[in-house]
């Protein structure tokens, strides 16, 4: 757990944990999230026959998804409201259902106003995708700025 996961207030954090498990697309997807903290997280889907391609494989869209997916909870964690304006993803191996994908988003750096992440994708250890993203921090707060107390908002 790192001291920025400690330190997130705990109402907004039980919070944020209801709004990310409630994402409309990583349901239909059949994903999880695993873990999050402000500034990581880590999802999985087990693939399946409708997360295929013409070919048979695994899309890469489910793994851009996925992909996404992890971004977007890692860059919301610390409550700012993180919008992505760019994902640039690298497609390493082919997946086939069954395979069980683990997208793992990490923050590289973060500035008052953009966030940038490095993701890696898995199929039991070896990376099948990679991507680099950046996301807008906006002015706004998930649930409003006063659950988040002003020291907070000030540091992130």
């Amino acid at each position: 757990m790192s001291s920025e996961d400690q330190e997130l207030p705990a109402n907004g954090r039980d919070r944020l944990e209801l709004l990310f498990r409630a994402d409309p697309l990583m349901a239909q997807l059949g994903a999880e999230l695993i873990i999050w903290s402000p500034g990581t997280a880590t999802v999985q889907a087990m693939m399946n026959e409708t997360h295929t391609n013409f070919l048979g494989g695994g899309h890469g869209g489910i793994l851009f998804s996925l992909g996404d997916i992890a971004m977007s909870f890692a860059s919301n964690g610390y409550g700012r409201l993180a919008l992505a304006t760019q994902i640039d993803i690298s497609y390493h191996r082919g997946v086939r259902p069954g395979d069980l994908v683990v997208a793992t988003a990490t923050e590289i750096s973060r500035t008052r106003r953009f966030g940038h992440h490095r993701v890696e994708l898995k199929v039991n250890e070896r990376l099948v995708a990679s991507a680099t993203g950046t996301t807008y921090r906006t002015d706004d707060w998930h649930f409003g700025e006063e659950i988040w107390p002003t020291d907070w908002r000030e540091k992130y």
